[in-house]
């Protein structure tokens, strides 16, 4: 059955994203008074719609979460320089613990900061980092070289993320990471960085405190790292070019690093939300469908709150869940759907998928029985379009069921237009994808806006306007209802075409569906 959004459902939908992003909501911070507003609203919109607690008896799973706040008067020394944070470079830690101290630590260059034995790749080949501080280049080899054949080319592997690097580097041993932004291989400009890596940020606590995670984790400006490879006697344009070829060796960079700062600790529960429309006949097969219900929340800046409303990131996402559930739920009164339906928004994504990935190891559900889940991650609120935008490439058949969607409204694919940027390792999605689950990101974050990264992404001005005239949003809404109601009445599996580790955590849960799958 092909999903329409009329314009009843638009105003619905005007109506939460405009709740949702306005001042009221505090920018919906995690652990704050905004998070308890927006838990309620979405508790209190699906009891309303007649779903059922996703979680047993509960619409909400507790997410125990660490609110750590790094003290905002630090400074790095390297070699001879002092930098002063937030203008020159930013740090913060995941460790549960009040203070942390880097001093004269030694410095090394370790190119991308990559272990990856599928593309014979390791920057960290015969060295010893332990206690060591690395400096390292965001993005891959594939994306600096353009080559097609190194990595994946231009499209950012999950190798690329900050998250991926922070991880080896705490593998490897190191005390310290420093990773050097560069808008175009970052994707975003310093004033993302700041904002996000500067003010109050969240962890999941492991039982050892996180402690055997990376003590710092850190950004450079990119003018800092210029003045400290400069002051090393190295020249950084020469050494970039030359860690994107294969063999590339490590360079101590003859300078230490020394920083110090405090951290004020919070140990609190958030809130994943998730409501069920039970399926008829198959009511253990789950159908999901989400969007991050967080953002930035406010800030003390000049004497004056700073409020990052965060309308299209990802207001505009969760208004687009909760409109579609209204709309699903009327259309099971006419013919019941065969699989469950699940509503979700969890906590935390801006912080790290934070929330996604508590629910994806704590499920209500085994991953087993999740048949896919679809991400709603800043929608089109502009004009329609005659694309739909497709995040990664090869990885699952859910994108040939986008194409099939798409081709239905008379709309093509359009393969992401900055796969540089790596979005689809960015969004709650990849948590689930990571244990097997086949996902899909839809996300039109600032493509019919061409000033929305530079001027309003993660900052004050992402508001909710008026003037939005929903275009996108319409078309959008009805693909992803569309498929929604196709795979809640079909018996069919979606699967992972590449081979990955994706594929290789569903082949754990359940065989390859495809009917070719024994002679591969």
């Amino acid at each position: 059955m092909t999903a329409s959004i009329t314009d009843a459902d638009l105003d619905l939908y005007r109506t939460h994203v405009s709740t949702l992003a306005s001042d009221k909501f505090e920018g919906r911070g995690p652990l704050s008074a905004g998070e308890t507003l927006t838990v309620n609203y979405l508790v209190e919109a699906y009891k309303a719609l007649g779903l059922k607690p996703a979680f047993g008896d509960s619409y909400t799973q507790p997410v125990p979460l660490a609110k750590i706040t790094p003290s905002s008067d630090m400074a790095l020394t390297l070699g001879q320089h002092t930098f002063a944070g937030g203008s020159a470079f930013t740090a913060r830690t995941q460790r549960i613990v009040k203070e942390i101290t880097l001093k004269n630590s030694d410095v090394i260059f370790v190119g991308y900061g990559i272990n990856a034995p599928e593309y014979n790749w390791n920057d960290y080949a015969g060295l010893d980092v332990k206690g060591k501080t690395v400096v390292m280049l965001v993005n891959d080899p594939g994306f600096a070289s353009k080559d097609p054949n190194l990595f994946q080319g231009n499209a950012m592997t999950y190798y690329g993320r900050w998250t991926y690097k922070y991880e080896e580097a705490s593998r490897q041993g190191a005390e310290a990471v420093f990773i050097v932004h560069e808008t175009m291989p970052a994707g975003y400009g310093w004033g993302v960085v700041e904002n996000s890596n500067s003010n109050t940020k969240f962890a999941l606590v492991d039982n050892n405190k996180n402690l055997s995670q990376v003590g710092v984790m850190g950004w450079l400006h990119l003018n800092t790292a210029r003045t400290v490879f400069e002051q090393a006697g190295l020249d950084y344009g020469t050494l970039k070019e030359q860690a994107s070829t294969p063999g590339f060796k490590p360079i101590p960079m003859k300078v230490k690093a020394s920083l110090t700062f405090s951290n004020t600790i919070t140990h609190a529960q958030s809130q994943n939300v998730a409501a069920i429309l039970p399926g008829a006949s198959a009511p253990d097969e789950w159908v999901m469908l989400h969007a991050h219900w967080d953002h930035l929340g406010k800030s003390e800046k000049n004497g004056k709150t700073v409020i990052y409303n965060g309308a299209v990131d990802n207001a505009s996402g969760v208004a687009g869940v909760l409109t579609l559930a209204n709309s699903l739920v009327a259309q099971s009164k006419q013919t019941p759907f065969e699989r469950t339906l699940m509503f979700s928004a969890f906590t935390a994504e801006e912080t790290g998928l934070l929330g996604a990935d508590h629910f994806a190891k704590n499920p209500p559900i085994p991953t087993a029985n999740m048949v896919a889940f679809l991400n709603i991650d800043g929608m089109n609120v502009n004009n329609a379009v005659d694309y739909i935008l497709q995040y990664g490439e090869g990885y699952s058949s859910l994108e040939d069921d986008l194409s099939t969607g798409a081709a239905a409204q008379e709309r093509s694919v359009k393969l992401d237009p900055r796969p540089q940027n790596g979005l689809f390792f960015r969004s709650d999605h990849f948590a689930l994808a990571r244990q097997g689950v086949p996902s899909l990101l839809f996300m039109s974050l600032g493509d019919t806006d061409p000033d929305f990264i530079a001027n309003r992404y993660h900052k004050a001005d992402d508001d909710y306007l008026p003037s939005w005239t929903l275009g996108g949003v319409q078309q959008d809404l009805a693909l992803i209802g569309t498929m929604m109601s196709d795979f809640a009445n079909s018996q069919a599996w979606p699967y992972w075409k590449r081979e990955s580790d994706f594929k290789n955590r569903r082949l754990v849960d359940r065989p390859d569906p495809r009917p070719d799958a024994s002679a591969q």
